[in-house]
Formats: structure tokens, C-alpha cells, sequence
């Protein structure tokens, strides 16, 4: 109802009620009095004022004492309640712009129609800025429209601006609501003024929902805003196209339209004309304006309402944003009776919108399909203002709790559809809100709510019909890796919620104890056959679940290229691993633990690695050998990877094999072999190594496999291992892979075990000289022990040609004398471990000991290690030639001391021992004859000097008896072995032969009795299958081999010439300097203890031939030494003096009975001399000295009596030894003088008081036996004990003596 007219008698104390009306808003809403109490009972009583007076409105003030009038006190009122708006009081409570709106609207709708006699009404605003004088001119309800759009909304306050929205929309409302109730009021002034600028009305409502600082009270203004302006525009008969125009430019300013046409985010043209500084922009027109454009918008500003209109549009049904608009105010201040009548959905909606939350639920249930997936992603919207709009309208909508997430339920697979479509979108705000939405609606949900059905992989994952569980969840995995990788960082953190999320979901599907559980009430009145089923149920579908999430984290997860997104998928790969059962993971086991044996080198730190490379790196520059930094980081990483994650599931997947069927073992055999192969890391290698060893002892019928060939997995893993083994630098991984190989060698076939440690053995061998590779050897060596120590049993089985007897044990026999100490040990445990365990057969072997028993694939071994062209091979050969010399094996054989041995055995033992030292004997003076010097070749002419000896003293006795005795008695100088006459031609045809004639030993036919049908080649790119049975048929016997070269090849050395020839490499001048002297001084040293190991027996019937032997041998040698002792040799540099000593010493050891009745060089008195001489002071070398001493000793034993009873003789010994003993320095010198005194005087027997040639020698020396005695007294008090036990010998060897 209009206002009744005010009696003009009360204009007066109107005016004067309103002045104070006036003054006390002022006082109120200022800083120092602000009272938001007293200031809201003001503000109404000020608008029941203002339209009680309207009648009064055109008065003035006529009185001269400054009276304002009615009308002015009206205007000065309202321009107080204009005032209040941003005012220190509006901060104190916001609430306050609405109840100004209010009373505004009762100052403004005083009057339905009326004449305005006002100059102002009805005519254009002014442009430009705002006017007082015009606004005043102006009828109420355009003053306030005026006022509001020209000033207060122009304000640069932001607080002014956010208390406008309340304002227009009380101005709104009140004519949606007139209207609504009887369209009858459409005609009130007000309303015809209000419905003129709607357009303009909606415009300052978009632009207040923008504003960056906007409060709740303003955005949810002008939400109720915008609905009144739909439910006004419906009722007031406005033009279909107005109507229309208002939706448009509302869904357009929001980012949406009926067509999909643009959005209020895009630059206008006038705002692009601006931009670019465009001269055309003068001449924009502004009436013109485009709706949009972002002068004052952002993205997020408008992000919830773009959402809500959105919706709609999917909807198909533009008016519903309007309903969604009312759904998502939630101040306080809409709750309220008072304001809930005015401005709720019916008051200002009316027959455009449905009248209330409840309704409008109903109605929109149609549509939940499609807006709960756009409602859920506004709801975890960036910005945080969207969000609690959305949630506001999410909660309305859906009533919130157990009800909303039934409502999700009941859509879900659309919705995850949708959300997953959207989470791949260009837009990032989409990515982050769709992220967010699947992370809360994919809890606790189970197969058959994600879709059912069996293992379906859509790699692509396209499309959107006919989707299953298992594409749903592979889809999820893509888009949460996507979301953990994105540029964005709120994407990445969604993405996280969400990676959490799908690994919980993940896991709970491959429970399946967690499956699709009934209530414990319901459970209670299932039967036993409904339990079961559904127990089966849940367990189909955890291994469906556990099929498809494996295979895609094995294949992708873990090679994503964040670390964020790699570590969820190994998260949750543990997790799968912990809950599901064996049965299970059956299918994919195999591959999941090829991938995981992978990826733990693939997760590694590569700065591990660098720190690694340049610790060994340092350490080799500063002098060491790297090895130390090396191995010390290598077992970090390795404990390091050991300790992690993927390490605790490969266990758990491990431990699971055994309780898997047969075949799905099997299936895991080449899933290592791969790993192996293919591992680019060592912790990788490792892993696999430790889990080779794990599997054989609990699954070791997982590795029988049918053949021996490559086709079979386990022998090439085998293989692999063997490979992988030798390339590994670090000893830890190292370690593991020999273990693993010992371990599934016991489970491999035979013939595969065999043809691996054949190969091992030649690896080791190649692995030397020019091809030096420590590594190599060490991890040949290694191999073969841990398939010797582990895989016993295969050593009772050599197959064919008996390859553990006849190459394994004999290359471990040989691999003892290693320079490695470490290799060396392990070929010692392989001879120790496999001598006992390999099956031996007594028909064709002899002796207790193994080294006798294999003695002829030993010297096999040798064989080939001489003619090698590596020096180490050689100087192993000799060594170990060495060792059975000295083990008696290399010698002839004992006699039977028990009576049991058979006679007809005698002779085949002594036959094969000689056909074995004769082979190596030659093979060594092969070697001597060569004129290149190497380090090392002094140790063969040591082999050979030993294996002479022992045949020394059998060799004349078995002459005739044994032809194939390796070293005869044969009085021809000229020849090295028996007839060839060497020495004549050696100048022609064997001086300047040179080392590189070693190219002949790689020339040799293969030597008979060695392994080549195990001998095949193990190429890891394509190993070839190998025929023992072929091979078979090419070899013959190592027996046979022997007694061929014997008897083609192999004539018997003589004693002259050995000793001739190795007293000519003593004696050699030429060939390179470097290792020249030792091998000359081991020369000497080996022909010294050849000649001292004829020791010819007086009661022998060979005495006397062995006696003129020796004499002959002397005679052959002597000449060349003695000019060498005494300095005449010509064409050399003075001789070192360890060679003096040695050449003295071997003319020494080459006298024998009866020697110094010859010519010069054999001429006591002259060798004496000799002797005296190189004792006295003038000999600075003490070595010298005390073996000059040492073979005077020697001559004076075994001269004639006839020179030892000659005075000269014995003045000459006295000389000797007293220069011996006046060395006070060196006591091996004094104990030297003292052997040749005692060598004296052992000349003269005891037991021989009656032989004349006795007597005779004691006569003469016997006027020398105080001094004698004296010297030794002396002596006796020395400091050395060695020196006063020879002087305590010579004291006692004289007792007797009268």
C-alpha cells in the first residue's frame, strides 16, 4: 500500500525528526560512536520516516533562521543511510547494508504512481560523474538508483562496493517479490523504474560476484540478486527476447551459453583496442559495451558460478543455475524468519523456480547424473572461495553425509567416468578439481562398484562403453601418474590425495579378505553355500584386481619418470604383495618378480654410482689398486638396496613360489635369466643372484627342465650367471653369483655342469700373459669351486670322456701354484673338495695318492702350461713339476714293503712314472734350449734339474731293462739327448733361435688325452649345443697319448749333455740384459743339484762306471767353469759374484772319487790355489769367499791320498782356511774355513788304522794337529753357534789321534 499523506501541520516536526534522525546516523555509524545496535534501530525507524513523509517530499525551507525543511531533511536522510554504507560501523556488521537496502526500498515505494513535479523526472541521467543537484532533483525511487549506480558503485572502496550488493538486491527483491505476489504492482513506479534497468542491475551483480575482495554477504547478495531478477523478468510480461538476453549474458559472464559460445574471462574488444593502443578506441562506443572481458575478473572470481552454470547447460535446462545460485548461499542471515520471507526462493523466484531447498532437490534429482561430476569438482576447486560455495551448494543439494555419498553411489560409474575424462582436461583448475573428486568418492569401493567384470587391458584407454573394473582401474593409475607429474603445482598435490587414494583402493580390491563384505547382522543368516560362494567371489576378484594393477605397476609404475609417482607405485606394490594371497599373484608372480629384480637397480641414486667409480678411481692415482673404496661402497649399496622397499617385496614374492603351482615356477626361470641378462646395474645382478640361491633350496623343481642345451631355461641361467660373474668388478655381487651358480648347479643337467666347468677351466687358462685378466682367473676359479663344493654330486659323473679326472682336477692342481693368492686358495679347495669327491677307478691308475692316480692327465695340464705362450702358465707347470718331484710322484716308483703288491704291476708303475718325466723333461729342455730369457725361466731349468736327479740314480741301473728311462748314462758329449748330437750344430741351427718360436707351441696338435666334448663354447649371444658323443670319437687316450710321444718323440736325456747345456745357459754372455742374471745364477743353482744327485755307492757293481761317468762329465764341463771362476773367460764384462759362487759351487758339486790327479783344471794343487785365492782379502764377496772354501771341502774329500799327502797340498788347505777365519764380519765364511779343516781331517778313518794309504795320510798331516787344535779352541769360543758346532766336530774327529 501506498503512504498516506502527511498532515502538513507535522511537516515541520518531521523534518525536525528526521534532522535528528539524521544527526544520530551520523554519530553512530562514525569511528569514535559506531553501534551497530543502535545504528540497524535507525536505520529502520529512518525508512518508516522517509515513506511516511514522501508526501512532504517538495517542501522547502521558507524560514530565515536555517530551518531545513521536510524535503531537505528527507534528502540529508538518505544521503546519512548512503553514508552508513562502508561506513566504521558497516565493518563492524556487515548485516547493516541490507537493512539500509530495506529502508531505501520503503523511501523509494512510498508512492506507487503518482506526478513528480520534480524537474528531474523522467529525463536522461548526465553524463560524467556523479550530480548532487540533479540526484536531489530526482523522484525517490530513481534518486536511489541514480545515487547507487553513479556513486556508490563507482567507488574505489572496496568495503563501499561489497555493501551494494545487499542494497540492490533489497531493491530487487522487493520488486520480484511485489511482483510474484500480484503482477498488478509491475505498474508501481519503483518497479517500472527497476525493471528499466535490469540489465544494469545484473551487470553490477556479475562484476560485485568478481571482485577480488568480495565478502560472503555480498557474493550471496548477488547470487539472490541475480535469481530476483529471473523471477522478475518472468512475471512482469517483459519481452521474450529481454528475458532471454538476461539468461545469455548471465551464462555468458559465467563462461557457458546455450551454444558453448565464449566467456566473461575473454578480452573484449574494446579492452583488446585499449591493450594494443588502438586509435579506433576513441571512437568505442560505450553504450555498446560486450558483456565479458577481464578488466576486474579473474579466473577464480567467477569459478564456482561458471561451474553452476555448467551444470546447467549439461542439463539442458539454463534456469536451473538459478536454483543452484539459491542453493549455495549459506550465511546465517538467510535462515532467519524475517529474511527468509523476503528473499527466499519463492518471495523472489515466485512461478520461475521452485519454492524451496526441498523442492528444488526433487526437482534436480533428474539431473544428478550429470551435475554431481561437475558439482564434485567444484567442490575441491583451487580457489578457495569456489569451494566453499560449491560445498554450501553440495550440502543443500544432496543433504550431505551418508545421503550424499547413497547419491554418488547411485551414479557412480557415470560420475568416475566423467571425472576421469575431465582429469585429463586442458584447463588445470579441471585437472585439480576432477583429482580431488575421484580421490573422495573412490574410498572404500569395491569391484563390482568400479564395474565387475574379468581382466580386460586397454592400454590406449579410450573410449567409454562397455568399461570394466580393470580399465576403470588402469585408467585411474594413468591419470594419477599424469596429475604426480603436471606442471601445475596444485595438480601435483591433488595428484598425491589421489595416489593415496587409488594405492588404498588398490590394495583393498586385492584383499581378499576386504571384498564385498555383507553386514555382520546379514552374515550371520547366510548359509555355509552362500559363504563360500561369496568367499570364492571375493577371491576371483582380488586376483582379477592384483592381474591387472601388477602387470600395469611392473610395466609402467615403476618406470615412471617422477619419483613422486614411482614411489606410490611401490607403495602399493607392497602393499599387494602384503595382502594377497599366493594363489592370487599366480598369474602375473613371474613377471612381477622380473620387474622387480629390475627396477632395483633402476631406483637406485646414480650418484651412488659415480661416488663409487671415483672413490676406486682416487685411490688407484694415489698408488693403491682401487679395490678397498671400491668394495667398501659396493657392500653400502648393496645393503642399502638389500634394506629398501622393493627389496622386502621381492622377499614376500619369493617366499610366495613355493606355495604356486609347478608351471607358474617354471615361468619365473627365464624372468631371471632375463633380469640377469639384461640388469644394467649390479644391485640388480645381486638381487637376482640372491634370489637364484633362495629359489633352488625351496623350489628346486622349478628348474627341471627336459635336454642340456639352450633351449632349456635353467642351463642358460646357469650361463648367464657364469657371464655375469665374470664381469662383475665388485667382490660382494660377485660372491652372490658364485654362490647362486654352486647352488643351481646341483639342480642343472650334468652334461651342462660339465661343458660350464670345462669352459671355466680354459677361461683361466687364456686369462694369462698378453691376455692377463685377474678378474677372469678369479672368477674361473670361483665357478668351478662353488660347482665342486655345492654340486658334489656331479663330480661321480664325468661323463664320456671323464672330463672332472681328466681336465677339472689337473687345471685345479696347476691353479694352486697361482701368483694370486686368492685364486690359489681357490684351486686349492676345488683339489681338496674334489679329489675326494670324484668317483676314481682302480684299473688304470696306481698309488694311494690322487696327484699319482691322475698323473697322466696332470702331465697333460703341464704339458700345455710349458707350451703356453703365457710365462705365469709356465712358471706354474714348473712348480708344481716342482711339488711332485719333491711328493716322490715324478720319480721311480717305491718297492712294496707289504708283500701284497703284484709283481706284474711293478713295471707298469715305474713305466708310467718315466713316460711322465720323460714328456716334461723334454718339454723343459724345449723351453732351455730357446735363447730368449723371460722372467721366470729359471724355474725350468730347476723342474728340470729335479725330475733329472730323481732318475740319476736309477738311470744306469735300468738301462737295459727300461728304454724308456727319461735320462741315461752316455759318454757322448755331443749329444743332449741320447745320438741326436746337438751340440755339434748348435751354432747352425739352434743359436739364434728366438723366443718367438714360442708360436710354435700354439701350433702343437692337440695334445691326446685333453677335453674337448665338453669343450663348448659359451657365447651368451648364441651358446651352441654340444655332442660328447661326436667329440668321443676324435680323441684318444691320455695313456696312449703318453707312450706315443715317448716313443716318436721323446729319446732319453743324457747326463753330460744336461748338464752341458745348462752349464752353457750359466755361462751365456748374450741375450737381453733383463732377467739375464737370475736366470744364469738358477741356472748354476740347477746344475749344481743335478750333479750332486749322482752319488755313486761304493758297494755297487755300478761303482766304477758311475765313478768314470762322472769323471767324463767333469771333464765336459770343468774347462768352461774353471775359466769362469778364475776371471780368463773373454769377450764379458767382469762376472757378477752370486755367478762366481754358483759356477765355483757347481765345479764343486761336478768332482767325484779320486778327481785332481789331472791336467790343469783338474789339478788339486792348481784348484787349490784357485780356491786360496778367491778366500783371501783381495775377494771382496763373501759369498765368494765362503763357497770357495766350501769347494775346497769338497776337493779335499774327494781327492787322491797320494795329492792330499803331499805338503804343499796341506800348507795350501791351512791357507785356505785360516784367510776363511779371519773373517770377523760374515760367520758363514768362518763355519766354511772350518768344513775344509774337517774335510781334512776326516781324511784320516778311524776304522782304517791298518790300511797303508791311512797311515800314510795321517803321518802327514799329523805335524799340523796342534794347530789344528788350537784353531779349533779358538773357534769354539765364537759367537755364532753354527761356527762352534763345526769346531766342536773338528775337536771331536781328532780325539782319537795319538
Amino acid at each position: 500500500q501506498d503512504a498516506p499523506n502527511l498532515n502538513k501541520k507535522l511537516f515541520d516536526a518531521v523534518a525536525i525528526a528526521l534532522g535528528k534522525m539524521n544527526a544520530s546516523l551520523k554519530k553512530f555509524s562514525s569511528i569514535d560512536h559506531a553501534d551497530a545496535n543502535r545504528a540497524v534501530s535507525l536505520i529502520e525507524a529512518s525508512g518508516l520516516l522517509l515513506a511516511a513523509s514522501t508526501s512532504g517530499a517538495g517542501s522547502s525551507n521558507t524560514k530565515e533562521d536555517g530551518f531545513v525543511g521536510l524535503g531537505g531533511a528527507r534528502l540529508q536522510c538518505v544521503d546519512s543511510l548512503f553514508g552508513i554504507l562502508g561506513s566504521a560501523v558497516y565493518k563492524k556488521d556487515d548485516e547493516l547494508s541490507l537493512a539500509v537496502g530495506e529502508a531505501l526500498v520503503k523511501y523509494a515505494d512510498a508512492f506507487g504512481r503518482g506526478e513528480w513535479s520534480s524537474s528531474g523526472s523522467g529525463a536522461e541521467w548526465p553524463e560524467g560523474p556523479y550530480n548532487a543537484e540533479f540526484a536531489f532533483s530526482l523522484p525517490p525511487h530513481v534518486h536511489i538508483l541514480y545515487t547507487l549506480f553513479e556513486r556508490e558503485l563507482k567507488s574505489t572502496n572496496p568495503m563501499k562496493k561489497n555493501s551494494c550488493a545487499p542494497v540492490m538486491l533489497a531493491i530487487v527483491g522487493h520488486a520480484s517479490r511485489l511482483c510474484n505476489i500480484d503482477t498488478v504492482f509491475s505498474q508501481r513506479a519503483m518497479i517500472q523504474e527497476v525493471t528499466k534497468f535490469m540489465i544494469r542491475f545484473q551487470n553490477n551483480f556479475i562484476h560485485l560476484l568478481s571482485h577480488p575482495k568480495a565478502t560472503q554477504l555480498s557474493r550471496e547478495s548477488c547470487c539472490r540478486g541475480i535469481a530476483a531478477l529471473r523471477g522478475l523478468s518472468t512475471v512482469i510480461s517483459a519481452p521474450a527476447k529481454e528475458t532471454e538476453s538476461l539468461n545469455a549474458r548471465l551464462l555468458k559472464a559465467f563462461g557457458e551459453t546455450s551454444n558453448y559460445g565464449g566467456s566473461a574471462m575473454i578480452e573484449t574488444e574494446a579492452q583488446a583496442r585499449e591493450r594494443r593502443n588502438d586509435g579506433e578506441a576513441s571512437n568505442f562506443d560505450a553504450t555498446s559495451a560486450e558483456v565479458g572481458g577481464t578488466s576486474g575478473l579473474s579466473e577464480a572470481a567467477l569459478g564456482a558460478y561458471r561451474e553452476m552454470s555448467s551444470a546447467a547447460i549439461s542439463c539442458d535446462r539454463p534456469d536451473v543455475l538459478y536454483s543452484l545460485m539459491m542453493l549455495s548461499t549459506s550465511h546465517e542471515i538467510w535462515s532467519r524468519t524475517e529474511t527468509r520471507d523476503l528473499y527466499g526462493a519463492k518471495s523472489i523466484l515466485g512461478k520461475s523456480g521452485t519454492n524451496d531447498t526441498e523442492e528444488i532437490r526433487i526437482a534436480l534429482r533428474p539431473h544428478l547424473g550429470k551435475l554431481i561430476p561437475r558439482l564434485l569438482r567444484a567442490c575441491n576447486d583451487p580457489n578457495k572461495q569456489t569451494r566453499e560455495q560449491m560445498n554450501n551448494l553440495w550440502t543443500a543439494l544432496t543433504g550431505g553425509g551418508a545421503e550424499s555419498r547413497a547419491l554418488i553411489s547411485q551414479h557412480f560409474l557415470t560420475t568416475m567416468d566423467i571425472l576421469i575424462e575431465e582429469a585429463g582436461s586442458k584447463l588445470w583448475r579441471a585437472r585439480v578439481g576432477a583429482c580431488g573428486a575421484l580421490a573422495d568418492i573412490i574410498v572404500g569401493r569395491s569391484w563390482g562398484e568400479l564395474g565387475g567384470g574379468g581382466i580386460d587391458i586397454d592400454d590406449e584407454g579410450t573410449g567409454m562403453k562397455g568399461v570394466t573394473a580393470s580399465i576403470r582401474l588402469l585408467r585411474l593409475w594413468r591419470i594419477t601418474m599424469r596429475a604426480l607429474d603436471d606442471v601445475r603445482t596444485p595438480v601435483r598435490e591433488r595428484g598425491d590425495t589421489l595416489g593415496r587414494g587409488v594405492r588404498a583402493l588398490t590394495i583393498r580390491l586385492c584383499d581378499p579378505k576386504a571384498g564385498e563384505n555383507t553386514k555382520e547382522e546379514e552374515d550371520v543368516y547366510l548359509s555355509n553355500a552362500e559363504r563360500k560362494r561369496r568367499e570364492k567371489e571375493n577371491d576371483i576378484n582380488s586376483e582379477y584386481a592384483a592381474t591387472v594393477s601388477l602387470g600395469w605397476l611392473v610395466k609402467y609404475g615403476l618406470n615412471q619418470p617422477c619419483a613422486e609417482a614411482t614411489g606410490i607405485c611401490i607403495s602399493c606394490l607392497l602393499g599387494i604383495v602384503d595382502v594377497s594371497k599366493p594363489t592370487t599373484l599366480q598369474p602375473v608372480l613371474a613377471e612381477l618378480i622380473g620387474s622387480l629384480l629390475m627396477a632395483m637397480s633402476g631406483l637406485e641414486p646414480s650418484a651412488l654410482n659415480y661416488l663409487q667409480v671415483r672413490a676406486a678411481g682416487n685411490e688407484s692415482s694415489q698408488g693403491t689398486n682401487g679395490a678397498n673404496g671400491y668394495d667398501r661402497l659396493e657392500r653400502l649399496r648393496i645393503q642399502l638396496a638389500s634394506s629398501g622397499p622393493i627389496a622386502e617385496a621381492l622377499n614376500k614374492c619369493l617366499d610366495m613360489v613355493k606355495f604356486v603351482e609347478l608351471d607358474a615356477q617354471k615361468k619365473l626361470i627365464p624372468e631371471l635369466d632375463s633380469a640377469l641378462r639384461k640388469g644394467a646395474g649390479f644391485a640388480t645382478r645381486a638381487s637376482t643372484a640372491d634370489a637364484v640361491t633362495t629359489l633352488c633350496n625351496t623350489c628346486p623343481a622349478a628348474f627341471k627342465f627336459p635336454g642340456s642345451s639352450n633351449t632349456n631355461p635353467t642351463v642358460r641361467l646357469l650361463r648367464a650367471i657364469y657371464f655375469a660373474s665374470e664381469k662383475e668388478r665388485g667382490a660382494t655381487a660377485k660372491d652372490k653369483m658364485t654362490h647362486a651358480l654352486g647352488s643351481i648347479s646341483m639342480i642343472a643337467p650334468a652334461k651342462a655342469v660339465r661343458i660350464l666347468a670345462v669352459k671355466a677351466c680354459e677361461r683361466y687358462c687364456e686369462a694369462s700373459g698378453s691376455n692377463n685378466n685377474p678378474s677372469l682367473r678369479r672368477a674361473a676359479a670361483a665357478t668351478v669351486r662353488a660347482i665342486v663344493v655345492r654340486a658334489s654330486n656331479h663330480l661321480k659323473d664325468g661323463g664320456p670322456k671323464d672330463v672332472w679326472r681328466k681336465k677339472v682336477l689337473p687345471i685345479a692342481f696347476l691353479g694352486r701354484k697361482d701368483d694370486d693368492a686368492k685364486v690359489a686358495a681357490l684351486w686349492n679347495d676345488v683339489w681338496d673338495e674334489g679329489g675326494t669327491a670324484v668317483g676314481l677307478s682302480g684299473e688304470d691308475t696306481f698309488g694311494v695318492m690322487l696327484q699319482e692316480q691322475l698323473l697322466p692327465y696332470l702331465a697333460n695340464a703341464m704339458l700345455s702350461a710349458l707350451r703356453s705362450p703365457s710365462w705365469s702358465n709356465r712358471r706354474e707347470a714348473c712348480a708344481v713339476i716342482i711339488e711332485l718331484v719333491e711328493a716322490n710322484i715324478l720319480s721311480p716308483a717305491p718297492r712294496s714293503t707289504s708283500g701284497t703288491q703284484k709283481i706284474a704291476e711293478e713295471p707298469e708303475r715305474f713305466k708310467q712314472r718315466a713316460k711322465v718325466s720323460s714328456i716334461l723333461l723334454n718339454e723343459c729342455l724345449k723351453i732351455i734350449r730357446r735363447s730368449r730369457i723371460w722372467e721366470g725361466k729359471g724355474d725350468v731349468c730347476s723342474a728340470a734339474s729335479q725330475i733329472s736327479a730323481k732318475w740319476t740314480g736309477v738311470a744306469e741301473s735300468h738301462l737295459n731293462a727300461c728304454s724308456f728311462a727319461p735320462i741315461v748314462f752316455r759318454a757322448d758329449v755331443e749329444s743332449l739327448f741320447e745320438g741326436d748330437k746337438w751340440f755339434k750344430g748348435v751354432e747352425q741351427s739352434h743359436t739364434d733361435v728366438d723366443e718367438a718360436g714360442d708360436s710354435e707351441y700354439e701350433q702343437h696338435d692337440e695334445v691326446p688325452g685333453q677335453i674337448t666334448d665338453d669343450d663348448a663354447a659359451l657365447d651368451m649371444s648364441g651358446e651352441q649345443e654340444f655332442d660328447e658323443d661326436d667329440a668321443e670319437q676324435q680323441n684318444s687316450s691320455d695313456n696312449e697319448l703318453v707312450e706315443t710321444d715317448v716313443e716318436y718323440g721323446m729319446p732319453p736325456v743324457t747326463l753330460v749333455g744336461l748338464c752341458r747345456i745348462l752349464a752353457e745357459q750359466g755361462l751365456r754372455s748374450g741375450g737381453s740384459r733383463e732377467g739375464r742374471l737370475p736366470y744364469r745364477v738358477a741356472a748354476f743353482s740347477a746344475l749344481s743339484a743335478l750333479l750332486k744327485s749322482v752319488v755313486p755307492d761304493e758297494s755297487s757293481e755300478q761303482y766304477n762306471s758311475i765313478v768314470e761317468h762322472q769323471s767324463y762329465v767333469y771333464t765336459a764341463i770343468a774347462p768352461s767353469l774353471f775359466t769362469f771362476v778364475s776371471g780368463e773367460s773373454s769377450g764379458e764384462e767382469k762376472p757378477a759374484p752370486v755367478l762366481v759362487a754358483r759356477a765355483m759351487e757347481c765345479l764343486a758339486s761336478a768332482m767325484y772319487d779320486e778327481v785332481g790327479t789331472g791336467s790343469e783344471f783338474n789339478d788339486a794343487l792348481v784348484l787349490l790355489k784357485l780356491f786360496s785365492l778367491s778366500t783371501g782379502s783381495t775377494q771382496p764377496a763373501w759369498t765368494v769367499r765362503q763357497t770357495a772354501a766350501l769347494a775346497a771341502s769338497s776337493l779335499i774329500a774327494k781327492t787322491s791320498s797320494s795329492v792330499l799327502r803331499r805338503n804343499d797340498t796341506i800348507l795350501t788347505v791351512f791357507e785356505c782356511s785360516s784367510q776363511a777365519l779371519k773373517d770377523k764380519k760374515f760367520w758363514k765364511v768362518r763355519a766354511a774355513g772350518l768344513e775344509l779343516l774337517l774335510s781334512l781331517v776326516r781324511r784320516v778313518k778311524q776304522r782304517g788304522r791298518t790300511d797303508p794309504d791311512n797311515q800314510l795320510v795321517m803321518e802327514a798331516i799329523l805335524p799340523y794337529k796342534e794347530k789344528i787344535v788350537g784353531i779349533a779352541r779358538r773357534s769354539l769360543s765364537d759367537n755364532e753357534s753354527q761356527v762352534t758346532a763345526a769346531a766342536s766336530k773338528l775337536t771331536v774327529a781328532m780325539n782319537w789321534w795319538p
